[in-house]
């Protein structure tokens, strides 16, 4: 294994990796990097069978692989198991944390050495995908009723436009929606912030699709996202509003499958969540879900 601690320098190793084996909505190299908090640092592990997008929180003692291995599916749960072995034999590491979906969670856990323990699962998130070639932004049938009142209300008595956030001026407008959708929004879901802002401050690099919503002639929502590497899905990594008009959010997540599909996108991922966001997306009728497991392995 090597070890990469300066991703910008290695931004085109790392990128090739991805080009090569990447799978996962989050395997992108600019989300990598966006994701990261104060305190933490991407480290990127490379090995001639595919890598991992790594985190390090020195302060914690914590290690965390962001998102799944990128590497060939016979060898993502090997990688893991060799990837936690090195750190707890080398490091003075604590807890070392994956998210993993249901299949590469039991392949992990039944190479898993006995020195070796999975905690129980922090937390699960639920994916829910669309597949916008059956998707009718008319929103015909009885299940859509509530929502057709809603658009038809919302579109009646607000003005909305769109416009490129990569050229948008005052990204200060956009940080304050991250801050009011933090503070404002009532689920118990887990809300995580930072990777917002480093989104808007790198001025949504890597994104295809990066939109902010105006309604009634000021900034409320941003879309944005990425195809997902050897795929014919788009990720919608970013859905973020301010709460400041009832009905947005719906709106917001509407103009998100109404825009991929006139551009001509297939399948979409429209990003993990945990109960309360699950419910809110289930309105629009997903094609499918999956799911992804938080947890954390430790020695015994």
């Amino acid at each position: 294994m090597k070890f990469y601690d300066d991703i910008l320098a290695e931004r085109t190793r790392v990128e090739e990796s991805i080009r090569r084996y990447g799978y996962a909505p989050e395997h992108h190299f600019w989300w990598y990097r966006f994701s990261s908090e104060e305190g933490d640092k991407n480290v990127f592990v490379e090995t001639d069978e595919g890598a991992l997008l790594t985190k390090e929180d020195p302060a914690k003692h914590e290690y965390t692989v962001f998102s799944s291995p990128v590497a060939p599916p016979e060898r993502r749960a090997p990688l893991l198991v060799e990837y936690a072995e090195y750190i707890f034999s080398n490091t003075d590491t604590r807890k070392v944390w994956l998210e993993l979906e249901a299949p590469l969670r039991r392949d992990f856990l039944r190479l898993l050495p006995d020195h070796l323990k999975a905690r129980p699962i922090n937390y699960t998130l639920t994916w829910p995908v669309t597949d916008l070639r059956t998707f009718d932004p008319e929103l015909p049938g009885g299940h859509y009723k509530a929502l057709r009142k809603e658009k038809h209300k919302f579109y009646r008595e607000h003005t909305v436009a769109v416009c490129d956030a990569k050229t948008y001026a005052n990204k200060e407008t956009l940080h304050a929606i991250i801050r009011d959708w933090r503070k404002r929004r009532n689920a118990h879901d887990r809300a995580w912030a930072a990777e917002y802002h480093n989104v808007i401050d790198g001025n949504f690099e890597g994104m295809t699709e990066a939109r902010v919503v105006m309604v009634d002639g000021r900034a409320a929502g941003i879309n944005g996202g990425w195809p997902i590497p050897n795929s014919d899905r788009y990720y919608g990594a970013v859905g973020i509003h301010d709460y400041s008009v009832k009905d947005l959010g719906s709106m917001l997540y509407l103009e998100d499958l109404v825009w991929l599909k006139q551009h001509g996108y297939g399948e979409v991922d429209m990003a993990g969540g945990e109960k309360a966001l699950t419910a809110f997306k289930n309105k629009f009728c997903p094609t499918s879900w999956y799911k992804t497991f938080v947890f954390s392995v430790a020695k015994k």
